[in-house]
């Protein structure tokens, strides 16, 4: 697979739109500076709706079975139990915001790391900010919140939640930090057990005074349960007179200072084990970074247990750097465009393009931690112009087919409304009114040699898809993935751009199916 990197170099305006982004000359691509190949192709299916619009989510989204009924957990500033069924229902509040001037006055977010200890016994780890040091009020958006990771406690299989020992269940905070003090950050953790550890992934990049940018891991033995003063942190000691420079397990979780792993981005923490490569993956969203499935070292070993520890760890139990990165879904424009990714509930404005946040990984069957061949990826969407009281939940379908060279990829989906106006995309409209009909190829994930850039092109509310740039008249929505103008041995599938009902579509069908045809815009990918 060849990723590619996009240039910032943008295209001319066409009728005071805002211009559209292009790669460095069309058709060609160069090689990205962190991508690699990891010996597996990925396919992403279409986006699904499971909630929005709404003022929820600000947590990544996760979800464990209680029996045989499965919840999800998903709120903003305190932990909302939902039904699970694909859609979202039935919601209460399992773990709320503490009291003024505790450490988790600002939020008490349920963090996906529900450890279950029993049937009945579970343990989790939740993320908590509090106000900084002269802070009026918890400003999410201006960074003095000060974050630090908690502990909670269930005997009756999730349906109630305690703080044993509140407010001193705080098991994780930042350098030179207390449960109480301090201005460092240590938050958003993820804990996974391996062997006879729980690992906390967490990061430090936040805040008033904020950490190295990273993930770092935190350790405690699965026999404490995870309580407060068991936690240590990895830390990498620089030599000194008296002994040459190490790493350990040693430095207390609260306080303590630690180590970033490296290889993994702080937006893909959110990590679950993948039983059909082997290895640990993490997702990340970004509007100006595309979409990456990042993936820890191949684990071997007789059992599934060793597989995961090798994968994570060496032979002195010391964390692995992460392999990489592969793209598997394009930027909306390019790196540096200011409107993509905005954050700020007073930032956020009409010339604000999509922003995705708190990526998370599950199984087909709800599994928080354990994922096969197919599994989702979940993120919270805004659609361009839209404010955080309009955040969106979706979810695709994720394939992975180990020891391959195939080309990632994205289906490209038709769409229709009750009136017969047709649209399609590697996105779902934002209209509930538009329904899947089907795919109509799959667009490639990334720029490649040979291929060219699609544009979502939008005039007068009407959507439709162009090669290379907008035609005149159009601007750019966001980009949908890359086609080839030609046919060769991996892109047989015929594209052509259609129109019928006052809507634009596209179709593998030059008779458009009933509508009229205005050009082929190029060739796209079998599914994998």
């Amino acid at each position: 697979m060849v990723a590619a990197t996009l240039s910032v170099g943008l295209l001319p305006s066409t009728e005071g739109a805002a211009p559209a982004p292009a790669v460095s000359a069309p058709g060609s691509a160069a090689v990205a500076a962190g991508a690699a190949d990891l010996g597996f192709a990925v396919q992403l299916g279409p986006e699904q709706r499971v909630t929005g619009p709404t003022n929820q989510g600000d947590n990544p989204f996760f979800s464990e079975k209680r029996g045989t009924k499965l919840y999800a957990y998903f709120g903003t500033s305190r932990t909302i139990e939902w039904r699970f069924n694909g859609r979202l229902t039935n919601p209460r509040i399992i773990l709320n915001r503490g009291g003024a001037g505790k450490f988790d006055e600002c939020g008490a977010w349920m963090q996906g790391s529900i450890q279950k200890i029993t049937a009945q016994r579970w343990v989790a780890f939740y993320h908590a900010e509090g106000k900084g040091p002269g802070s009026d009020d918890c400003d999410h958006y201006g960074d003095t919140t000060v974050w630090r990771m908690a502990r909670a406690v269930t005997t009756n299989g999730g349906k109630t939640w305690r703080r044993p020992g509140y407010p001193n269940n705080v098991v994780v905070a930042g350098v030179g930090a207390t449960a109480s003090t301090g201005v460092t950050n240590a938050g958003t953790g993820r804990v996974v057990k391996v062997g006879d550890y729980f690992y906390m992934f967490f990061k430090t990049a936040h805040g008033p005074k904020p950490g190295p940018s990273g993930i770092q891991v935190a350790r405690s033995p699965v026999s404490s349960e995870g309580a407060p003063g068991s936690w240590k942190k990895y830390f990498c000691h620089p030599a000194t007179i008296l002994q040459p420079a190490y790493c350990a397990f040693d430095e207390n979780g609260i306080g303590g200072k630690s180590t970033q792993i490296g290889g993994i981005s702080e937006k893909a923490r959110y990590i679950a084990w993948n039983s059909a490569l082997n290895r640990w993956i993490g997702f990340d969203a970004s509007g100006a970074r595309g979409f990456r499935l990042f993936a820890s070292e191949v684990g071997t070993g007789a059992t599934a247990d060793a597989r995961q520890a090798d994968a994570l760890f060496d032979g002195d139990g010391n964390p692995k750097r992460w392999m990489n990165y592969t793209d598997t879904y394009p930027l909306v424009s390019t790196e540096n465009d200011p409107y993509v990714d905005q954050w700020g509930g007073h930032i956020r404005n009409r010339r604000s393009k999509q922003l995705y946040a708190y990526p998370s990984i599950g199984g087909l069957d709800g599994n928080s931690w354990l994922t096969g061949s197919q599994f989702y990826v979940y993120y919270v969407k805004l659609f361009p112009g839209d404010k955080f009281t309009h955040r969106y939940l979706f979810r695709r379908k994720v394939t992975v087919v180990p020891n391959s060279d195939a080309f990632n990829r994205v289906e490209l989906t038709l769409y229709r409304n009750g009136t017969g106006q047709r649209r399609s995309s590697t996105e779902a409209p934002k209209e509930k009114a538009f329904r899947r009909v089907g795919a109509t190829g799959y667009l490639l994930s990334h720029g490649a040699t040979g291929w060219k850039q699609v544009f979502d092109c939008v005039r007068r509310g009407d959507h439709a898809l162009f090669a290379e740039r907008c035609k005149t008249g159009w601007r750019a929505n966001r980009r949908v993935g890359f086609i080839r103008p030609r046919t060769n041995d991996v892109a047989t599938v015929p594209v052509y751009r259609c129109f019928a009902k006052r809507s634009h579509y596209v179709s593998t069908s030059p008779g458009c199916g009933g509508g009229k045809r205005e050009a082929r815009i190029g060739f796209a990918l079998t599914s994998l």
